[in-house]
């Protein structure tokens, strides 16, 4: 009897401990996560498809691959990063601009701004996300990848392989490295920055449509279970990353990859002294570091030296970067603009002039959430090309 005591409270145990394992650790912990959580094996009553989604070939719970990510990912704050009240004031910004039209009384009348050119249109039925198949844009601007097959899974490893993984190599993933956590001292290595697609990745590989990136992830870190802008520390190769499928290689710009700006030159005087229109003061360079218009702090910069926190001027190896005026995901300007690129003054932005927008869109962010840029600025504020490009 004592001996089957023993063995009833060693199996509760593993039990126990199996039963745990979801809540100590986050559902996407660096590597592959949980099978069950995006597919359904039976469809079975306590797994099943989602709601109206009928079985596909990749077992998936969504009608498609970023349908089955926003199963979970939309929604309002925190990890959330699609809503229909326009509220989410993460890095990435808010897919929800994509899909709403908003409307500004001009001089002339009513103007209606699309929604669809206000970031990248991914394909999640489920949630009314459809393609942007204007002519000008049925590819990724500056690259052949279409956007008939645009969406989560084109930027995001679901499985959260780095090289390939266990196929191409790799060591076992042990955790994320999206929170500037000490490399690991036993063999492992830590997974990409937000689960981003490393080189040798197959581009929406729960569509198989082919497409191969070239570079490997970007270097950065953020606060783990935060959501606004500021929890983000570029360290490099933000911009040659995006340039898998928007390659503007032997472009005449300064803005893209491979011809990136250093800021240790007249650029960076101007980002360290620039505070705002009408205050230029080079004393304050130690905290001169803006959220709203970010830089990569250089190559060679390690994830476990990034911090959340420095608000220090752009050292030597700093650079621009695409996010440097763009959200990664979509925002309430055009193109993704983090502010809105066609006004001179940021008051003046199509967002803030809405008529019909609702009260919680959220048009500037940083560390604390929504900003009222007549006061964190001034009234007065021009465009924020300034933080780099002086003309006001």
């Amino acid at each position: 009897m004592k001996g089957l005591r023993v063995f009833l409270f060693a199996i509760t145990v593993v039990l126990l401990t199996l039963g745990g394992i979801d809540t100590a650790d986050a559902f996407h912990a660096g590597g592959v996560a949980p099978c069950e959580g995006c597919h359904t094996m039976h469809s079975s009553a306590d797994n099943p498809l989602g709601s109206g989604v009928v079985e596909n070939t990749s077992l998936l719970k969504g009608s498609d691959a970023s349908s089955t990510c926003l199963n979970c990912h939309a929604g309002a704050g925190s990890y959330h990063i699609a809503s229909d009240a326009l509220s989410n004031t993460n890095a990435g910004g808010d897919f929800g601009w994509v899909k709403t039209d908003y409307t500004v009384i001009g001089d002339s009348g009513p103007v209606v701004f699309e929604g669809k050119n206000n970031g990248h249109n991914i394909v999640a039925l489920d949630f009314g996300y459809t393609a942007d198949l204007r002519t000008t844009n049925t590819q990724a601007p500056g690259g052949t990848y279409s956007s008939s097959l645009f969406g989560c899974t084109s930027c995001h490893d679901a499985h959260g392989q780095v090289h390939g993984g266990t196929k191409g190599g790799s060591a076992p993933i042990s955790g994320s490295g999206s929170y500037g956590a000490a490399d690991p001292t036993d063999g492992s290595i830590l997974g990409n920055f937000r689960l981003l697609g490393d080189s040798d990745y197959e581009a929406g590989n729960a569509t198989d449509d082919g497409y191969n990136f070239s570079y490997d992830a970007p270097i950065a870190v953020t606060i783990d279970g935060a959501s606004y802008g500021q929890d983000t520390a570029y360290g490099s190769g933000m911009s040659e990353w995006c340039a898998n499928c928007h390659d503007y290689a032997g472009k005449t710009t300064k803005h893209v990859a491979g011809a990136v700006t250093g800021l240790m030159n007249g650029i960076g005087i101007n980002y360290s002294c620039y505070i705002k229109t009408g205050n230029w003061d080079c004393s304050q360079a130690a905290t001169s570091y803006d959220e709203l218009v970010p830089f990569e702090r250089g190559t060679g910069v390690a994830r476990t030296s990034l911090s959340v926190t420095d608000t220090s001027a752009p050292g030597s190896g700093a650079q621009v970067m695409c996010l440097t005026c763009h959200r990664a995901h979509a925002s309430a300007h055009a193109n993704a603009g983090r502010w809105d690129l066609a006004t001179d003054m940021l008051k003046g932005s199509a967002a803030l002039n809405a008529s019909d927008l609702p009260a919680t869109a959220v048009a500037y962010y940083d560390s604390t959430g929504e900003v009222d840029v007549t006061v964190k600025y001034g009234p007065y504020q021009r465009s924020l090309c300034n933080k780099c490009h002086v003309q006001d």
